[in-house]
């Protein structure tokens, strides 16, 4: 039976993070501090008032 040996396993498109010619290097500090994944403090606080409505409701109904 072969034996396959894998030296190297990353996911793909880490390489993209990796070398001196990394997009990650071209980001400036506050550019990183604005990326949150789309997250902003206006859409946290309406993500947390539907989320307390939703349980209030399902509060009542149960």
């Amino acid at each position: 039976m072969a034996n396959i040996v894998i030296s190297e396993l990353r996911p793909a498109g880490a390489e993209l993070f990796y070398g001196s010619e990394s997009f990650m290097n071209d980001l400036t500090d506050s550019e990183l501090d604005i990326t949150k994944g789309g997250m902003t403090p206006v859409f946290g606080a309406g993500v947390l008032v539907g989320i307390t409505i939703g349980l209030a409701i399902s509060a009542v109904i149960y």
